[in-house]
Order: structure tokens, then C-alpha cells, then sequence
């Protein structure tokens, strides 16, 4: 333990000198006061400036170290050559009293292009702990010799400058020619509203001889930070001034067009390029395309016109005018989606698959909807509850050889969510060489059950006793046609007696339809009935198209009650065929089969009442030497293409001086 206190001891004095040596090695000195205000520029001001105009002026901020007292503070100036004479530099700098910021403004006149500027700045008054003498580079640019390059002379706008007038969709006949600047985001063609163009839509000239139509420029560079790759159109005097109620008249000073989006405020406030309900313009490579976004027409006595994108398109390639959406989009069958289609203009129902776009998830089609291999498009927003066609789509069918195209009919297609039904109201109609309608052919009403098989139109869990009473049957021969009265009875609790469907004098042809207890259904297939004349009797689904009928084991008709009641039969599913009637058939021999009378029944059975109940048609005989039909199965789809419909011919649109839309007075011009 004594030998342990010992090196205690001992270390002890070791570090008592260590601490010793080092308290008395450093002397301090305090930094001085600052004397005076101590002002000086703060750390954010930039020391590069570059001006844009031969005059005008900038402001600097400034600051001081003490906050008591209003005080002027010194500011003297030094100038590389040439200085002296553009900048206007304050002698003094005030500072109210409790304030510690402050600013100063430096006007500038007379500025030579291409010319840097070196501008000290000090204040007499300053502080060793602040820049209080700052250098200052001024740049005045060198002008920007802009260099434009032709990249279309065959470019075609389509144009909407006097929509609100009646002149919708207007494409402009001469070909523009289209520049771009090589240096820089900017295209730019020549106002094609010159004499040509109102001559064609007013009938008059409105431009003296020697006027010069100014460029509408598409201006990706103004606000590319803020909006990247949209473009921007300044506002623009086009040199006409249309006046509501008066017509267009020779204006170079007035303010017709341009983005709304950067040019015109709404409620005071300027509407900015980043705005979703105005957007500035916009290229489309796939089909070298612009849209020029929401613009504006200043109408004199009227106000802004403010119109939507997609109703100014500036084409470079008119051959990429037509849209290809199999180019464009990458289609894809939506499972779940298939259904039942009713079509009016093609006189028959189908199963129809949809596809749906993989870059737009509102944009489907129907394949081969009226023609093979021809899809029909379509726009389906669930959200907005919007259902829309894009317009001037080829058909597929035609018309004494005319092609026939479809548009929708503006606010008439709708969409029942809570039945997942698809109601379109379709124009059908002509166009000339240039793609404008001729003549409209029909409007009809189609109808789309999304995601339901033609089964679902019928009701399940019907009774037997439900169809049991007398049916007024269509019957036709392609070219006579009538109701017949068809009475069915109870078989058995799985079967039901048909008869009277042969319009044959004194022959029974009773035949069966068998009842499914589980669906409420009804089946119809392929059978044999009473021999007539010693032939052999059969009636069996027919398709009316190709005089061919389904014999073949499982080939049906599934049958059941609407919901307005009306007896219908379809072709079921699982068929390899389709077919749209019954028909009566003999043989001699079981293998040859011929028509019975000649005449095939409809599918769709209203009930008759006794008012009803007779035949629209003269009971037949049978004909041995009646028409032999073929038994072979027919394709699910028979496309009729040529439908050879009369034509109304389309009114020519009408231009009118006089607007009939109410002005939006919401709109100013902003200063620019």
C-alpha cells in the first residue's frame, strides 16, 4: 500500500507542471469597435448583372451593423470608361430610424449593346466586417440575330378564329409555310387571315394591297422553366378587328389573338402558364402537330373569346392529318368488358369485344364493329361521366359505293352506370374529296352492355306457365312479310308445344321447346316434326343472310321473357354459328333439305291479345319444289357492308356577323 501512494504521489506532480505551461504562453487582444453606421451590401447581392434594354433602372439592397437613429449614409461611385455617362448612382443612402435594411436604386439611359459596365460602389461609412465596396459587372447583351429555317411549305391549319360566327373546323386551302429558329424552342408561320381567307368565309376583302401579314409565333423558350415544352403565343395583331354585329374590318393596331395562358387575367388575377384550365400549347412528334392550346379572339364590342385546346391544330405533315390510333396507342382486350351490342343502321345484335388504350385509360375501341377489321373509337371518362367519339371515323360500310363515316351526335350519348349500358346516338353521313360532310344518311341509336352477354336482356326464374298463350310471330320471305298467331302449351314440366309457326293449312307442326327450371330459359335446337307429302318434316335455326341452317348437335336458340315482356329467342353462346330466325324443312330422303313454304320466323314474339290473334298473312300450301337450303355453320359474324341508304344532303354552314354566345366580361389583357 506505501508503494501504491508513492506513484499516486509522484503522477500527481507530473500533471501539476503539465497545466502549469500552458496558462501563461497567449496573450488576447479585442477586436476593435465599429465605428460609424457600418454599412455594407449583403452576401445576396450578385455582382453580375445583365440588363435588357438601353434604359431603365435596378435596385440593390443594402444594410447597416447599427439599428438606432435615421441616418443618410455616403455612396460614392467609380466607373470604367463610359459609365459616367449612363448610370445615375445616389449620393446617399437613407435609413429610417430602428431599420436595419434599406435599398438603392441606380437608373441607367442610353446603354450601348454588346457592352460591359464595371460600376464600383462605396460606402464612406462602412465596416471590415461587410463588403462595403462591392464591383459590379453590367452587361448590356449584343443583339440576338434570330436565324429561321423552313421545315414545312404544305403545312395545314385547322381553324376555329370564327366558331362563335358559325365558321366551326374551317381548314385554311393554302398551303403555310412553317419556319424554325435554329437556335432556339420557336416556331413561326405568316397570319394566313388575309385577303384570300375572308374573301372565302365573308365575301369581301378586308387588307389594302400593300399590307404585310405578321408571323404567330410558337414560343417554347418564355416559359420552358415554368411549363417545359409548351408553347406560348404572345399577343398578337393580326390586322383585322372582327366587331360584333358589324363584321370584320382592316385594324393593324388592335389586339386579336394569343395564349390566354400569360397574356389575359381572370378576376384580376393574370392566369398563369402553369394553368390547367387555360394550357398553353403543345407538340405532338407521332403526327407532327401542334395545338395551340386555349387562345383568345378579342372581338371588338363583344370581348375575349377564350376557346379550348384541340380547336387550333397547326399540321406540318398533312399526310399524318387522319389519325392512326394503331400507330399512335397500344391496344389491349379488356376481359370483363365484352357485351352485347344492338345496332339500328346494321339490323342485328352481337357479342362485342372492347379494347382499351395502355397510354389513356379513357380511350377504347370496338373491333371490327361494322366492317372487319375496322375499329370504332371511343372515349369513356368514369369519373366525368363523359362518353364522347372522335370525329370522322371511316365505317367500314358504305352506300352505292360511297364510303360512309360516323360522328356522335353532340350531347345525346350517355352511359347508365347502374346498368352498365352504353347509349350511342350516331350520325352516318358522306364527305367530299376534302373531308367536309356532303350529306347525312341516318342517325341511329346504338346500344352496349358492358360486360353482359345478349342472356342477361332476358328474365331470369320464369315460370313455365309464364309462356304458356298465343304469340304474335314475325314471318317473312325476304321480301313479303306479317305477324302470325302462335299459341304454346304445356308439354310436361320440362317441355312446351309450339304451333302454328309453319303458316301451313292443315299441318301440324307443333314442335318443342324445352324448359330450364333452374334459368326460367327456354331451348330451341334442331328436330324433327310431322312428316307432310311423304317428306320428311324438320325445323331448325336458320340464318337468313346465307339461307343456311344449324344442324349440328348443340347448335341452339336460348329463349325468355324481356323485361317489356316480349318472348325473344338468341343464339346461345356456345354455338359455333349464328342465326337469326326458325325455319320449317322437308326432305325426301333425310340428307337434301328444302324449304317447307318458303317462309322463316322471327325471334322476338310479342304477346297477342284477341284483337291480335289473327295471320297478317293468307295460309299456305306446301310446294315441293320450294328453295333447298345448305347445312353448313355460319360465322359468327356476317358483315353487310353495303347498306345503299338514302341520302339528306347537309346544309351549308353559315357565317354570320353577329355572335350568339354571351361574353365572358371576366377577362383583361395583362401588361406586358
Amino acid at each position: 500500500m506505501k508503494k501504491l501512494n508513492t506513484y499516486l504521489l509522484a503522477l500527481m506532480g507530473v500533471f501539476a507542471l503539465t497545466w502549469s505551461a500552458c496558462t501563461d504562453s497567449i496573450d488576447y487582444d479585442a477586436a476593435p469597435g465599429v465605428s460609424g453606421e457600418g454599412v455594407y451590401f449583403p452576401s445576396s447581392v450578385k455582382t453580375s448583372i445583365t440588363l435588357d434594354g438601353t434604359a431603365g433602372s435596378f435596385t440593390l439592397d443594402v444594410q447597416r451593423t447599427k439599428s438606432a437613429g435615421a441616418v443618410d449614409a455616403e455612396l460614392t461611385a467609380d466607373f470604367s470608361e463610359g459609365g459616367s455617362d449612363v448610370f445615375s448612382v445616389p449620393a446617399k443612402v437613407s435609413f429610417p430610424d430602428g431599420e436595419t435594411e434599406s435599398n438603392v436604386t441606380i437608373n441607367y439611359n442610353n446603354l450601348v449593346r454588346g457592352t460591359t459596365y464595371k460600376v464600383t460602389l462605396t460606402f464612406t461609412d462602412g465596416t471590415p466586417y461587410g463588403s462595403s465596396s462591392l464591383t459590379f459587372s453590367i452587361l448590356y447583351p449584343a443583339e440576338i440575330i434570330e436565324e429561321w429555317e423552313q421545315i414545312s411549305e404544305e403545312a395545314v391549319l385547322i381553324d376555329n378564329m370564327f366558331s362563335l360566327f358559325g365558321v366551326e373546323n374551317y381548314m385554311i386551302p393554302a398551303k403555310i409555310v412553317v419556319e424554325k429558329e435554329k437556335n432556339s424552342n420557336k416556331y413561326r408561320f405568316k397570319s394566313p387571315y388575309d385577303n384570300a381567307y375572308f374573301t372565302e368565309v365573308y365575301g369581301e376583302e378586308i387588307y389594302p394591297v400593300d399590307f404585310v401579314a405578321p408571323y404567330i409565333i410558337l414560343d417554347g423558350e418564355t416559359y420552358k422553366a415554368e411549363a417545359p415544352g409548351a408553347y406560348y403565343i404572345a399577343s398578337t395583331n393580326l390586322g383585322f378587328q372582327m366587331v360584333n354585329g358589324a363584321g370584320p374590318k382592316y385594324d393593324p393596331s388592335w389586339n386579336t389573338f394569343g395564349s390566354v395562358a400569360g397574356n389575359l387575367s381572370s378576376g384580376g388575377s393574370p392566369i398563369p402558364p402553369t394553368s390547367t384550365d387555360f394550357p398553353l400549347g403543345k407538340y405532338d412528334s407521332k403526327t407532327k402537330m401542334f395545338d395551340l392550346g386555349a387562345v383568345y379572339h378579342q372581338i371588338g364590342e363583344y370581348g375575349f373569346a377564350t376557346m379550348e385546346p384541340g380547336l387550333f391544330t397547326l399540321y406540318l405533315d398533312p399526310s399524318l392529318m387522319s389519325p392512326d390510333y394503331d400507330r399512335d396507342y397500344t391496344w389491349n382486350n379488356v376481359n370483363d368488358a365484352a357485351g352485347y351490342f344492338t345496332s339500328k343502321i346494321a339490323g342485328e345484335s352481337w357479342t362485342q369485344a372492347v379494347e382499351q388504350a395502355e397510354e389513356d385509360e379513357t380511350f377504347y375501341r370496338f373491333p371490327s364493329l361494322y366492317a372487319e377489321n375496322i375499329p370504332i373509337y371511343f372515349n369513356y371518362d368514369a369519373e366525368k361521366g363523359t362518353l364522347t367519339l372522335p370525329k370522322q371515323q371511316p365505317t367500314g360500310l358504305t352506300t352505292y359505293g360511297n364510303k360512309i363515316y360516323v360522328d356522335a351526335v353532340p350531347g345525346k350519348c350517355t352511359v347508365d352506370t347502374e346498368n352498365n349500358k352504353f347509349t350511342f346516338v350516331l350520325s352516318f353521313y358522306l364527305v367530299d374529296e376534302d373531308g367536309k360532310k356532303t350529306a347525312e344518311l341516318m342517325q341511329s341509336t346504338e346500344t352496349f352492355l358492358w360486360g353482359q352477354g345478349p342472356l342477361d336482356q332476358l328474365v331470369k326464374g320464369k315460370k313455365i306457365g309464364d309462356y304458356i298463350g298465343t304469340w304474335a310471330v314475325p314471318l317473312t320471305d325476304g321480301s313479303q312479310s306479317g305477324k302470325v298467331p302462335v299459341t304454346i302449351t304445356k308439354g310436361d314440366d320440362a317441355t312446351l308445344l309450339v304451333k302454328g309457326l309453319s303458316l301451313l293449312k292443315d299441318y301440324d307442326d307443333t314442335m318443342l321447346l324445352d324448359y330450364d327450371s333452374e334459368t326460367g330459359y327456354l331451348s330451341f335446337a334442331f328436330q324433327q316434326v310431322a312428316s307432310i307429302d311423304g317428306y320428311y318434316g324438320f325445323v331448325a335455326p336458320f340464318n337468313s343472310a346465307t339461307s343456311s341452317v344449324g344442324t349440328k348437335a348443340g347448335e341452339s336458340l336460348v329463349g325468355g321473357l324481356t323485361k317489356d315482356g316480349v318472348l325473344t329467342f338468341l343464339n346461345n353462346p356456345a354455338n359455333t354459328g349464328v342465326y337469326d330466325s326458325m325455319v320449317y324443312l322437308v326432305s325426301p330422303d333425310g340428307k337434301n333439305i328444302q324449304f317447307m313454304s318458303g317462309y322463316w320466323n322471327g325471334l322476338a314474339w310479342a304477346s297477342a291479345n284477341a284483337a291480335s290473334s289473327s295471320s297478317s298473312l293468307e295460309t299456305l300450301k306446301f310446294n315441293t319444289n320450294s328453295k333447298s337450303v345448305e347445312k353448313n355453320i355460319v360465322p359468327k359474324r356476317i358483315y353487310r357492308t353495303e347498306l345503299n341508304l338514302n341520302a339528306s344532303p347537309i346544309r351549308p354552314q353559315m357565317t354570320s356577323t353577329q355572335t350568339q354566345i354571351v361574353p365572358n366580361g371576366d377577362f383583361s389583357l395583362v401588361a406586358h
